[in-house]
């Protein structure tokens, strides 16, 4: 790295040039400097030699969470940055507010914290890095995190991210999806890793579509990676890595027609337990009644195909029950998705949890 001259001597006069920014952070932190470390990604801001905010081009901040769940308008932000920015005092005015309780505040910042450090620190470009004394955050005082843990995680991330697929260009290049993904065939399981191929247009990078959704940066840029290795994105191959493996054209799944759906098999015969006994139940059986306390069972394989009972009534008949009617079957309707983010659920409690769960997925 290189350090910017200015007329104020750097935090580390006297001794030898970082090379890197971790070693610069390093360096502050053991000289428990207060100020702002710029580079070309972003900047960490520290207090008394500790990590206090972070804020980066890759990652999406706090800002564009809120705004993007809706918790507060563009004009409402802009006006709260401009009023209370100056004094650091952003993080309060948002609990007094009532816009986040202050478990919120502290899980938000954190994510973004650590989100941010990754693409500022791991930058392997280099590049002009200057520390500027003094300089305080807007948000102001909220949680604070050692130097040394944050440069370990980094660390984690980024051998994570070489496990995955050692491919850096991927983190900035436009998403291409291969043109069969679009096949429901062909769809990828996870709803997040389907959500990212559907907003994929070949145009946004990974930190823009971590804008769009409303997931961190990192989350993203991992999901892309697996999704290259698995042969969905539209990405050169690295010379060490090898080709995932082409599926045979006789082992796809074939399109099935929706008008020529096959007849639904008939369970085989169910024979009842010993008394007094749990009745066995048959993996796939249907529910009209096989096995069940007090209901017919069905003894005679042909009588089942035909509808005839093993009484001799044949299906159809008038007895004054409906025994014609079909075994229960699960609702059409979609299950109800989670919500898309955390600030976006009204119960604090619900949006804790959910925002440790989204932490916790950030480190696998």
């Amino acid at each position: 790295m290189t350090a910017a001259t200015g007329t104020a001597p750097p935090p580390w006069a006297g001794a030898a040039t970082p090379r890197t920014p971790g070693e610069a952070l390093a360096l502050l932190a053991d000289r428990r400097a207060t100020g702002a470390l710029h580079g070309p990604l972003g900047s960490l801001h520290l207090v008394d030699g500790r990590v206090a905010a972070a804020q980066s081009s890759r990652a999406p901040g706090l800002a564009d969470l809120l705004i993007g769940c809706g918790r507060i308008t563009p004009e409402d932000w802009a006006e709260l940055l401009r009023i209370h920015g100056p004094r650091s005092r952003v993080g309060e005015a948002l609990v007094e507010r009532r816009l986040l309780t202050r478990g919120e505040l502290e899980l938000g910042h954190l994510g973004t914290l650590f989100d941010a450090s990754f693409f500022v620190l791991a930058d392997p470009g280099g590049g002009v890095w200057r520390f500027e004394a003094d300089a305080r955050h807007w948000l102001g005082p909220v949680a604070d995190v050692d130097p040394a843990r944050i440069r370990r995680e980094v660390a984690r991330r980024r051998r994570l991210l070489d496990g995955i697929w050692p491919w850096g260009q991927l983190d900035t290049a436009p998403v291409r999806p291969v043109e069969h993904v679009r096949r429901a065939s062909h769809r990828p399981s996870g709803r997040r890793r389907r959500e990212l191929l559907d907003h994929a247009d070949g145009r946004r990078t990974p930190a823009d579509l971590a804008r769009l959704l409303g997931r961190s940066g990192f989350g993203v840029t991992a999901d892309v990676r697996r999704l290259a290795a698995a042969g969905l994105l539209d990405a050169p191959l690295p010379a060490d890595v090898p080709r995932p493996p082409e599926v045979p054209t006789a082992a796809r799944v074939p399109e099935v027609s929706p008008t020529a759906v096959p007849a639904p098999e008939v369970p085989p015969p169910v024979t009842s337990g010993p008394a007094g006994g749990l009745h066995r139940r048959i993996p796939g059986a249907s529910l009209r009644g096989a096995g069940l306390p007090g209901a017919p069972v069905t003894a005679d394989p042909a009588a089942a195909r035909t509808g005839t009972p093993a009484g001799g009534t044949p299906a159809g008949t008038d007895t004054g029950t409906d025994a014609g009617t079909d075994a229960p079957t699960r609702s059409e309707r979609p299950p109800t998705t989670a919500a898309a983010h955390p600030l976006t659920v009204p119960d604090p409690d619900i949006a804790l949890l959910t925002r440790v769960r989204d932490l916790l997925e950030a480190r696998l």
